[in-house]
């Protein structure tokens, strides 16, 4: 069997005990605040907001380089991998799709495979411990491959953020929902629609109405009996999340839930005490 490395971007933020697991390889986007540069990797949320409140403007990402990706495929490649599944976020919100075919290009070699997961945070995360999963099972590149797409289909994500601010700064959303947003103290859902672009879901009111609204999605995916894996999601609201997952065991027993945080990336577009949920039907 051909051995089959898995890459993805800084921005899938799986736990290092998975990461480690699996060998799965990270290329880290980059945090910008003020005149400094950081890779996402390297810092941490309350490091990044606490920089943050010593500049006068906001933060801003940027894509991994192109000689980061041809770094990365070139040493998976040297420590005896044939085959590279290379996933990253949306190349609607991200140029890192890009930079990745683009180093495939470079390097002129057809075992290298790029996909775009059309999301980010743990809709990537859990595509790519999926992809995981099915190499340690014993599936090659290309049966991956060809159920990768399905998978993608049916990952969700949902983030609940205090205010569209960070999105509309970022250019990563319109205008209007910023404002009516702000104004009218609603607390947006956040998705990636079928474009891979981030959308409002729909406004509520409260946290706690909106929390039920997305547990109310993850119950429409379960009621085709099937089992799930289920992410809890935040940016630096450690407390809130362990509740959320408390309540998730409560109301879905049996199905595998884990906590996860989004780094910097993520909180420069959604801000402090964001909260998601990411879900697929697994086994798959």
């Amino acid at each position: 069997m051909r051995k089959t490395a898995i890459i993805m971007d800084s921005t899938g933020y799986l736990t290092s005990d998975i990461i480690n697991d699996y060998d799965i390889r990270v290329v880290t986007l980059n945090v910008n605040i003020g005149d400094e540069t950081f890779k996402e990797i390297e810092l941490s949320n309350s490091d990044f907001f606490s920089k943050l409140k010593n500049i006068s403007g906001s933060s801003t990402t940027s894509q991994p380089s192109v000689g980061s990706f041809i770094e990365a495929y070139q040493k998976v490649l040297a420590d005896g991998y044939e085959e590279i599944i290379s996933l990253h976020l949306s190349h609607k919100i991200s140029g890192t799709y890009s930079s990745a075919m683009m180093a495939k290009d470079i390097l002129e070699n057809e075992n290298i495979h790029i996909f775009d997961s059309e999301s980010s945070a743990l809709g990537l995360g859990l595509q790519t411990w999926a992809v995981a999963d099915w190499s340690k099972e014993g599936a090659n590149a290309q049966e991956i491959l060809t159920r990768l797409p399905a998978l993608r289909s049916q990952c969700e994500l949902y983030f609940i953020v205090d205010t569209l601010e960070y999105l509309h700064r970022g250019g990563r959303i319109g205008g209007a929902s910023a404002l009516f947003g702000t104004l009218l103290q609603i607390k947006p859902i956040l998705y990636f629609n079928e474009e891979g672009i981030i959308d409002v879901f729909e406004k509520v009111r409260s946290k706690n109405k909106a929390l039920q609204r997305v547990y109310a999605e993850l119950e429409r995916a379960m009621s085709s009996g099937k089992n799930h894996r289920i992410a809890v999601i935040h940016v630096g609201a450690p407390s809130e999340a362990a509740i959320m997952a408390k309540e998730l065991n409560e109301k879905f027993p049996g199905q595998e839930i884990r906590i996860f945080e989004a780094g910097p990336v993520i909180a420069t577009h959604v801000g402090p005490g964001a909260l998601g949920l990411a879900f697929h039907p697994w086994p798959n």
